[in-house]
């Protein structure tokens, strides 16, 4: 029976030789594997720290996130105040407008006057007698 190339031949017993070096290699393995578990205690802990590091940076994060919040409320809530002021203002103004356009309608329009200035000239007051003249033609004439 043909063994495969990357196989070796195992043999049942072992030789005296072989068991020393089992001997020797047991406590290198158990020095790998406290070595290992230093390492991995090591990296365990670098990863609890970045945890509690990543932790504070979400903590600082979140804290920052609120204030802005509320900033943000806070103009929000100005801005709102400040649009229903405007807009009563508009009021107001469109109130005024209003008010304006009827007292306008209650005066007199151009054409007007200048019917009244033609009817006042035809007349002419200036050539009307005073009371004192009159006074004075009565008795003249009297």
């Amino acid at each position: 029976m043909a063994l495969p190339q990357n196989e070796k031949p195992q043999n049942k017993t072992p030789a005296p030789a072989q068991s020393q070096s089992n001997a020797q290699q047991a406590p290198s393995t158990a020095g790998m594997i406290i070595s290992r578990l230093n390492d991995l205690n090591v990296r365990m802990r670098l990863a609890e720290q970045r945890i509690n590091q990543n932790k504070e940076r979400l903590r600082v994060i979140d804290d920052q996130m609120l204030g802005n919040k509320k900033e943000l409320s806070s103009e929000v809530s100005e801005i709102e105040d400040s649009i229903i002021d405007l807009r009563k203002s508009i009021k107001n103004v469109n109130d005024t407008i209003q008010h304006i356009i009827k007292e306008m309608e209650l005066t007199a329009k151009k054409q007007d006057i200048d019917v009244i200035e033609k009817y006042v000239d035809m007349m002419d007051p200036t050539r009307y007698i005073t009371k004192d003249e009159l006074k004075g033609l009565l008795k003249k004439n009297g």
